[in-house]
């Protein structure tokens, strides 16, 4: 909240303009920079998309869940949710979701005998949409901060790992194995906090609500460039473009369930009060706002629609016909 500011509505009446508060609803109710989704209804109407392919993903209206299939031998495809602004490694943030496997499998394609991952975490919409976008390779993904598993294949043995891939997808990546076997039927909660004083990525783990195994902290390493991130997705990647000695497939159906994204805190601009009544500042493409006013700080009323942000200036004038003894603005800011 920024102190109140003098401004003079109509010609003869003083009024106060004051700061952005966050609001309504993206995926789920919205609060404390807290996005959560339940899929009790059907998740589009709340911002979610599909980038690249949708077959492996589909809304159960009846178990109130999302199906995925994980299907390596399908082209690279994303149920993602653009998040209100990027994230970087200067931000601290965290995302959370329950899983239950149907089944999996992996090494199931000729030529690809290997284990190959289940994924879901954040990730950069420019970047997954790229037509030469691989994750098998090195180089090749980039800019991901990603719940990763990878079920037994041979001598390999299952670990799960939160993988942060730099900028630029050159090594070195944050990562740490744990070995850990997901079974088929229970439910997993996986909860991921990154903390930038530290640079360490957190993952906690629960099976059947009980407490899970301890899990391997990822810290960056000394030579990690950066990252930017701008959607939450649970990610079925194409097992193309694999080193042909390493290569492995994976065929698994699963199910997500209560997504939660622990985000900072939403922009808090600088209001500017304009002639006449009303407030300027300095907006973000992808959020929405509204105007308020109030007499005594304790009822607010809209005075605007809400209105599409943008890049830049933005203004969002008072345009009532009336007299003010006082008046006092805020702006409302909706996330994505």
């Amino acid at each position: 909240m920024v102190p109140l500011l003098p401004v003079r509505i109509r010609s003869l009446v003083t009024a106060t303009a004051m700061a952005v508060t966050a609001g309504g609803a993206s995926a789920g109710p919205v609060g404390a920079a807290t996005v959560e989704e339940t899929f009790d209804t059907p998740p589009e109407t709340r911002g979610w998309t599909v980038w690249g392919d949708g077959a492996p993903f589909a809304w159960d209206p009846v178990g109130q869940r999302l199906e995925v299939d994980w299907d390596s031998r399908r082209p690279n495809g994303f149920f993602a949710l653009p998040l209100p602004s990027p994230l970087t490694a200067s931000h601290d943030f965290g995302f959370a979701f329950d899983l239950t496997l149907g089944s999996h499998a992996v090494g199931v394609l000729p030529g690809q005998p290997g284990t190959f991952q289940i994924a879901a975490g954040l990730i950069r919409r420019a970047d997954v949409l790229a037509t030469n976008y691989s994750r098998g390779a090195i180089p090749g993904p980039r800019n991901t901060v990603e719940w990763t598993w990878f079920g037994e294949a041979g001598a390999v043995s299952a670990s799960v790992s939160p993988v942060i891939i730099p900028s630029d997808g050159r090594l070195p990546w944050g990562y740490a194995d744990s070995f850990v076997t997901l079974e088929p039927g229970r439910r997993h909660r996986f909860e991921l906090s990154y903390t930038a004083t530290d640079r360490t990525a957190r993952l906690l783990m629960g099976v059947d609500g009980q407490a899970g195994p301890l899990l391997q902290d990822v810290v960056l390493p000394a030579g990690f460039t950066r990252f930017e991130v701008d959607a939450f997705a649970i990610c079925n990647y194409s097992g193309a473009g694999q080193h042909p000695q390493y290569a492995g497939s994976v065929l698994a159906r699963g199910w997500i369930d209560n997504v939660r994204l622990t985000l900072p805190d939403p922009p808090a601009p600088r209001l500017r009060p304009l002639e006449g009544g009303g407030a300027a500042f300095e907006g973000l493409a992808g959020w929405r706002y509204r105007l308020e006013a109030s007499g005594d700080l304790a009822r607010w009323d809209p005075v605007t629609e809400v209105r599409a942000g943008q890049s830049g200036t933005l203004e969002l004038r008072d345009l009532r016909d009336g007299w003010f003894h006082v008046q006092a603005y805020r702006v409302v800011a909706f996330p994505p």
